[in-house]
């Protein structure tokens, strides 16, 4: 099995140690559905204001997608995705973002998916990825960038929500996902954000064992970090993540892990080291693996909010 580590940019998916290549959005499609336009929605869209207005101009600066309501049933497990079309009216520049997901939710990421119509609620893997603007694991949370920062969408580019259930309870839940995006005016954010993603999938735990998995790569160019956070599954017992020797992110919650958020943001240079490890225990009768289920498969992961993306690129680039 080759090594996938993955450095994401704001327009772009980034494989580093394996066979290099770039994607702009997530696998998979939806049946298309017949967006209702009124002053306030379309499609699976509400606004705070007109979407649209003459040409196709932005005159709305607080939007919400919101995926179809869907329940999860006691002991289920589920992945969830929903496609929708670029729901600005062009492109736009997000100086913030909010989510807000139902209780059971483990996390919610936010795929560009170049071309997307407004589609279906449907079933996907939990492996799928693309390029993120965002990405949480909190009930409810937020992220705001500085001034003068955005996350761009571009005008051809539609976006697509994944939701990731686990039903601990005795009860079924109905769940309700929706993301809202504050919009810069034209000019007002010029410098645009990105998302560092970085994954360790070569491990095997065995049964009835602890172990520490290591990653370690470099910074591929200098960033400003905005936001650090983990991804583990309900194995992992303690994650540490250091660049250029200094502590930016530690948890011991695999579930709901709170990010740090720097402020001021922390420089760091290209070529910085980069370290993070996860401890998992195994209490299993089986061996542990990278995968998507929260109960019997685990992932490492290391995920940082950053900016500026050097030229708004679709870029490549090894993280060795």
């Amino acid at each position: 099995m080759k090594k996938h580590d993955l450095v994401v940019l704001a327009l772009g998916i980034v494989a580093a140690g394996c066979d290099s290549s770039v994607t702009t959005g997530g696998s998979g499609g939806a049946g298309t559905t017949s967006g209702v336009v009124s002053g306030t929605t379309v499609g699976n869209t509400a606004s705070g204001s007109t979407v649209t207005g003459a040409g196709g101009a932005l005159t709305s600066d607080v939007v919400t997608i919101k995926m179809d309501s869907f329940d999860v049933a006691s002991g289920q497990e589920v992945y969830k995705c929903q496609n929708f079309a670029n729901p600005f009216g062009g492109a736009g520049e997000v100086t913030a973002f909010e989510s807000h997901m139902t209780q059971g939710s483990h996390h919610l990421l936010l795929f560009y998916k170049p071309g997307a119509t407004d589609g279906a609620l449907q079933d996907c893997s939990g492996l799928e990825f693309a390029a993120t603007p965002y990405s949480t694991q909190l009930p409810d949370d937020a992220l705001t960038f500085p001034s003068g920062v955005s996350a761009l969408v571009p005008a051809t580019m539609g976006l697509r929500l994944q939701s990731h259930y686990l039903n601990t309870t005795p009860n079924p839940i109905t769940a309700h996902v929706e993301v809202t995006f504050h919009l810069a005016k034209p000019g007002e954010a010029p410098q645009h954000a990105g998302v560092l993603f970085v994954v360790e999938p070569n491990f095997s735990i065995a049964p009835h064992s602890t172990q520490t998995v290591t990653h370690d790569c470099k910074i591929p160019f200098g960033m400003n970090l905005l936001k650090a956070t983990s991804h583990m599954h309900q194995h992992g017992t303690n994650f540490l993540a250091t660049i250029a020797g200094q502590t930016v992110f530690q948890t011991t919650q695999w579930s709901d892990p709170v990010p740090h958020i720097f402020d001021p943001a922390l420089p760091v240079g290209g070529g910085d080291a980069l370290h993070f490890e996860c401890t998992f225990q195994n209490d299993s009768s089986s061996p542990l693996t990278f995968g998507e289920s929260a109960l019997t498969n685990e992932m490492c992961i290391f995920g940082a909010s950053f900016y500026p993306v050097p030229n708004d690129q679709i870029v490549t680039i090894d993280c060795n």
